[in-house]
């Protein structure tokens, strides 16, 4: 009867223990079912088992801009990222872009109202700008190549720059601009950078100070963006032999062409003006020559190479404006006068060393008729190699934008 009993206890004992058993195992793959679970969670949230806090900021520099909802925001996280929401920007009568990670950007990393993901600490700046117009006072003029003109002035930046349009007033000679309509001469000139702050108006001058008449044109064209009056008494042979010039001229060395006036005066009215023994006559605002060349059938006058002889005159002149000196004003040109001025056997004409304007005039001339148009008269002309690499130099410099860099 005791034996049956312990045996009764003990088999409900072993019982006991095997749920118990059973339940530790339950409750331990219970365990490592939601640790697992969790885990999976943890990846796809991005965060770590180790509680930890995270707090990111991005600061905000106006960079040119007025004002900004804040200049500051931050996020918290657990894990590697958070996300911040980006707060709105304004420029006083401009435009906000967006922001950008470099200050001087004129483009946009991210936008206002933008929710971006951050992971450290960063610094964005508000990318802006403003537009600012030029006002050509046009009244009067028979032509302007533009009288409206704006640009943008991005960031911190006021300022902005435009290139100043060739303008006309037929029969009159052109002094470029000024601030004031009364001046007498122009400050600022035709393809120069002018700058901006904010709405502005210039005023085209012109007068008849170096003629002391005022033309009597019968036609104006516009070539390269150069200016070209007829006056009356030019016959239109004659016209048009010198518009041919032009336009070989145009085509083999453009940068003699870039804004200035030429004007086709008939005998009598160049007489008048300039006096009987000149073919051709460059005067003007220095930066900003102009030039007249007779208009005649006399066979004894090379008219061609009158005409480029005088561009280079104003080619001269017009340098100044982009480069803050004249051509004639370089030691190399200076050198080459002087050595070749002191010669018995000197390449050029006589006249080419009255002056080192009349010298650097006919260094473009030679050139010109020998290696570049390579007319009959001039192949056979001795041109010495030093003068030719100085005039190659410039002229690559005209042809690239006047960058010096890239003539080295």
């Amino acid at each position: 009867m005791i034996t049956d009993d312990f045996n009764k206890k003990k088999k409900y004992l072993n019982y006991i223990s095997y749920i118990l058993i059973v339940g530790i195992i339950i409750v331990a793959l219970m365990g490592s079912l939601n640790y697992f679970k969790n885990r999976e969670n943890d990846i796809i949230n991005d965060e770590t088992l180790n509680g930890e806090k995270y707090s990111y900021t991005v600061k905000f520099i106006l960079n040119g801009a007025s004002s900004i909802e804040k200049e500051m925001v931050s996020c918290t996280t657990n894990g590697n990222s958070c996300k911040v929401h980006l707060p709105k920007a304004t420029r006083d009568n401009g435009v906000v872009l967006g922001y950008s990670y470099t200050m001087d950007s004129k483009t946009a990393d991210y936008f206002m109202n933008m929710d971006i993901n951050i992971n450290s600490n960063i610094t964005l700046y508000v990318i802006s700008y403003k537009v600012n117009t030029l006002d050509i006072k046009k009244n009067e003029l028979d032509y302007v190549e533009d009288s409206s003109l704006s640009c943008y002035a991005y960031n911190r930046n006021e300022k902005c720059s435009v290139r100043l349009p060739s303008f006309n007033k037929i029969g009159y000679e052109v002094r470029g601009y000024s601030t004031t309509p009364n001046s007498l001469t122009g400050i600022f000139f035709p393809k120069e950078y002018y700058e901006i702050k904010s709405d502005t108006t210039l005023y085209p001058i012109y007068n008849i100070s170096a003629r002391h008449e005022i033309i009597n044109v019968k036609k104006f064209i516009i070539v390269n963006g150069s200016t070209i009056e007829i006056e009356k008494n030019c016959p239109d042979t004659i016209a048009n032999k010198y518009l041919n010039y032009l336009n070989d001229i145009k085509d083999n060395a453009p940068y003699l062409l870039f804004g200035n006036k030429i004007t086709f005066l008939g005998d009598k009215a160049f007489n008048n003006i300039w006096g009987e023994k000149y073919v051709g006559m460059n005067f003007g605002p220095r930066k900003l020559r102009a030039f007249d060349i007779r208009c005649s059938n006399t066979v004894l006058n090379d008219y061609y190479g009158t005409m480029v002889h005088e561009l280079g005159h104003s080619w001269d002149y017009f340098y100044s404006l982009k480069m803050g000196n004249n051509i004639t004003s370089s030691a190399d040109i200076i050198n080459l006068f002087n050595k070749y001025k002191n010669m018995s056997n000197r390449p050029f004409r006589d006249y080419s060393y009255s002056n080192v304007y009349e010298f650097f005039a006919d260094m473009g001339k030679y050139y010109y008729f020998k290696y570049t148009k390579k007319a009959s008269e001039y192949i056979n002309i001795s041109y010495p190699n030093d003068i030719k690499k100085v005039m190659e130099k410039y002229i690559c410099i005209a042809k690239n934008d006047y960058n010096e860099e890239k003539c080295k």
